[in-house]
């Protein structure tokens, strides 16, 4: 585990699958961590007993236009918020959820399943 806004090594999680680790995703909560590997076991973590306690982050909102409803108008504004593509000014590796080195439209369905609301 990385801190990604301070760029430091926090834990490391190397036991327990047998296989590669093709799928991460934390809880809302940001609790728990789940990983999913080719061996075809899911593991889950919990985070404060991992890292200890930490400064809560606010779950991000995934309603940038503040219409209420998750669409494709906040799609465009995730996209251009957090930059497209890995090098790109703005680009924000921890909205690259699904790990391609792009912000796409299945990153922000990753993120808007996770946060959003309809």
């Amino acid at each position: 585990l990385w801190d990604v806004s301070s760029r430091e090594w926090i834990a490391e999680l190397n036991d327990g699958h047998t296989l590669a680790v093709h799928s991460l995703t934390f809880s809302p909560d940001g609790e728990t961590l789940a990983s999913g590997s080719a061996d075809g076991t899911v593991l889950l973590r919990d985070i404060p007993a991992l890292i200890g306690p930490q400064t809560p982050i606010p779950n991000p909102d995934p309603d940038f236009d503040g219409d209420g409803v998750v669409g494709f108008a906040d799609f465009v504004q995730f996209a251009a918020r957090f930059g497209l593509i890995s090098g790109n000014s703005g680009f924000d590796a921890r909205y690259d959820l699904d790990g391609d080195d792009t912000i796409g439209f299945g990153d922000f369905l990753i993120f808007a399943g996770a946060f959003g609301r309809s």
